[in-house]
């Protein structure tokens, strides 16, 4: 508010000394000019005394003088916005790296500041479009590559039936993979064009919890994973449908990186008046390097793709978390594991009624 305040006065301020100086040195120089042309003779006593002349000599003076002054000034003071034009045109015409030095008058100085942070999210827009498409492509064009040269070596009458089960077995995977992904880019594109929470509910998060753990209990046996949870029956309000995936990301996010016979814990308590869950386990962990990136599309720290999956998991997770006013973040420890901890709203309780 101050900061708004000061810029109104400092253009004010500005452009009243503008119009005051072009005024004053108007004043000056016909002055000046005046007393010259009587001083050679040209402004005669007879012209001095007669009012009219004078006053006419006077005015066209003060035309022809504040004229030129005044487009004298405003050339500069119209520089900075010639500036400010320049540098849009060149960010419409795609150049992000266009940034605007302008000190003076406050507003100026501001409206640099302003145009330099739209330029700098534009760019990381353009930036993470190329990215999305690049990496899109890649995922997409993989599993499709491979399904191609196994189906024509199916063609091969020579194959034997284990060798047949095996191809038919890497392309059922391959299109499995397909349809996650292509599910996965619909599932964030949709929560990515919310922005108000709809089929909001009073729900026990603990008790979904707990049913997502039985959902993944095949993975879970498979690579003899111990599971430890300490999971309470805590009320949130939400989006169930979107937090259910949110905690199925998570859980077979942790399964897929826990090594087998290894562990993964589940914790739950109240902060406050929000809940938080907390998934850890002992797998790998995530380099210092890949830690600020992972909850970016397509984002993969593995990048021989060896670990199923395209990288788009944890970018829905954050974004399902940030419309229910939440956060989640992520600890991680090379070869010690990692935690991913979730903080969401509690649900209010009502107050109690006391009987008199």
């Amino acid at each position: 508010m101050i900061r708004k305040l000061t810029g109104k006065i400092g253009l004010s301020l500005y452009f009243s000394f503008a119009v005051f100086f072009i005024f004053l040195i108007t004043v000056l120089i016909t002055g000046v000019l005046i007393y010259l042309l009587s001083v050679i003779g040209v402004l005669n006593e007879r012209v001095i005394q007669d009012i009219k002349v004078l006053t006419f000599v006077i005015l066209i003076a003060c035309i022809i003088i504040g004229t030129v002054t005044s487009i004298l000034a405003s050339r500069r003071m119209l520089q900075s916005i010639r500036m400010f034009i320049n540098a849009t045109e060149q960010l419409a015409g795609g150049d992000f790296s266009t940034r605007l030095q302008l000190k003076h008058p406050p507003e100026f100085k501001i409206l640099s500041e302003n145009f330099n942070r739209m330029a700098d999210e534009l760019g990381g827009i353009e930036i993470l479009r190329t990215d999305f498409v690049n990496n899109f492509s890649h995922e997409f064009r993989t599993p499709i590559v491979s399904i191609k040269g196994f189906a024509e070596i199916l063609k091969d009458d020579g194959l034997s039936n284990e060798e047949r089960h095996e191809y038919l077995d890497i392309v059922i995977e391959e299109s499995a993979r397909l349809t996650t992904l292509a599910s996965n880019v619909l599932n964030l594109s949709k929560v990515e064009a919310q922005t108000i929470l709809t089929g909001r509910e009073t729900f026990n998060a603990g008790e979904q919890i707990r049913q997502c753990v039985l959902l993944l209990h095949g993975k879970l046996m498979k690579k003899r994973i111990s599971f430890n949870a300490n999971v309470q029956d805590y009320e949130i309000p939400g989006n169930k449908e979107l937090l259910n995936q949110v905690w199925l990301n998570l859980l077979d996010n942790a399964i897929k990186f826990t090594p087998e016979g290894g562990e993964i814990e589940v914790a739950m308590k109240q902060a406050g008046d929000a809940v938080e869950i907390t998934f850890h386990d002992n797998g790998a962990g995530i380099s210092p390097a890949a830690l600020p990136r992972i909850f970016d599309k397509f984002y993969q720290q593995d990048t021989s793709h060896a670990a199923s999956g395209n990288g788009l998991g944890l970018t829905i997770v954050r974004r399902i978390i940030a419309l229910h006013d939440g956060t989640v973040t992520c600890d991680s420890v090379p070869l010690q594991g990692t935690t991913f901890t979730v903080l969401l709203p509690a649900a209010k309780k009502a107050p109690s009624i006391v009987a008199r």
